[in-house]
């Protein structure tokens, strides 16, 4: 540490030009962030999905409803343990920035199935006995400050048989995902309060939600329900849910590819700019690391102290452009589900972080192992 006043000079010696590495550096580790974090975020998702959980949606698209009368057939396939509906309506609560959905479902099978959704007993017997009730999730108590008894208005283009698009919901209590503290941030409603309250697409879901006894039968459960609806009005398609998941982030694109594509044309662009501005700065301190060596510093140490200053400035860049891409993540949480930027996208950002500097570093530190001090200083 006694040689760290030193080395932040030698960085700060040209400011414009060690901002300027420290730009270009905070601009790649932000993408890397960012995109790793996306990539990272959805093969986690993936991999938690329930293996026992399948989704039964419309074959025609998965935004088309499907007759909830259909819900008598699936439960008696053999291997469904459980099935389960939802149908929900979204809207917006006083600004138009401040964005709700209510997931109206069953309670009873709902609490079964999405086991990792912790949900109060008291707060389910008080939704099945309130018809306009609402168990909200922790995150929107606490973003909006709701509490217990608070009628929550919701404006919604989802319109009521009265005409209105005026929704209101009484808050019955809360419910949490400790798993995944970010997805609690919707309402579950009963599902037969919005099928009778509104105007069009009644006695229809969006989905069921189907509970299987073997994961290992998953694809051949799947083939019994459809096979019950095929050629009919109404045909389904069974999906388990990691490849519910994978085809919803295919219909954006294949995000894995982009991640690295883009990441590693920012980095093999970064290791030359960086590389060349090391070059000329070194180039610029020929005397100054000559009068070094005169004064006792030998030459692995003049060395180590340029491949400190190049690891000091790409590891400041990948901490702030990680940081900047931690604060960007989460925006993506209504994609993957993803609050928070991945520990394993942290250390991999900064072990990039490290190779850059040593590669970056390599060739102005080699010329510092060799500079001669008569040969440096004869040409002041």
């Amino acid at each position: 540490m006694k040689y760290a006043y030193l080395i932040w000079s030698g960085i700060w010696r040209k400011r414009v030009r060690a901002a300027l590495i420290l730009l270009q550096v905070t601009v790649a580790f932000t993408l890397f962030g960012v995109l790793q974090g996306l990539d990272t975020g959805i093969h986690q998702a993936i991999a938690k999905a329930h293996a026992n959980r399948m989704y039964v949606l419309s074959r025609v698209s998965s935004g088309d409803s499907l007759p909830f009368a259909l819900l008598a057939q699936i439960e008696q396939v053999p291997g469904v343990l459980t099935v389960s509906y939802e149908s929900g309506i979204g809207g917006v609560y006083q600004n138009p920035d401040q964005q709700i959905a209510a997931d109206g479902v069953d309670a009873a099978s709902f609490a079964r199935i999405f086991s990792e959704v912790e949900i109060p007993p008291a707060a389910l017997r008080a939704l099945v006995a309130t018809r306009t009730g609402a168990i909200v999730g922790e995150q929107l108590m606490q973003r909006y400050g709701w509490k217990m008894g608070d009628r929550i208005p919701v404006q919604s283009p989802v319109i009521q048989r009265n005409g209105s698009g005026d929704w209101s919901f009484d808050i019955v209590g809360a419910f949490s995902e400790p798993d995944n503290p970010d997805n609690a941030n919707y309402l579950i409603v009963n599902y037969a309060y919005l099928n009778e309250a509104r105007e069009a697409n009644r006695d229809t879901v969006n989905d069921f939600i189907v509970q299987i006894d073997d994961p290992t039968r998953s694809a051949s459960i799947g083939h019994d329900i459809d096979a019950l609806f095929a050629n009919s009005p109404h045909e389904t398609r069974t999906q388990s849910e990691s490849e519910l998941v994978s085809s919803q982030v295919q219909r954006i694109g294949d995000i894995g590819f982009l991640a690295h594509a883009v990441t590693a044309a920012a980095f093999f662009a970064l290791l030359f700019a960086t590389g060349t501005l090391m070059m000329q700065t070194i180039r610029e301190r020929t005397p100054e690391l000559a009068v070094l060596k005169s004064v006792g510093f030998s030459d692995r140490r003049v060395m180590s102290l340029i491949l400190a200053e190049a690891l000091v400035s790409c590891v400041l860049g990948a901490a702030i452009g990680l940081a900047i891409a931690a604060m960007l993540l989460p925006q993506a949480r209504q994609l993957i589900g993803l609050g928070s930027l991945p520990g394993i996208v942290l250390v991999a950002g900064f072990a990039c972080a490290l190779v850059l500097a040593l590669l970056s570093g390599a060739i102005p530190a080699w010329r510092g192992l060799k500079l001669q001090v008569a040969t440096a200083l004869s040409r002041r």
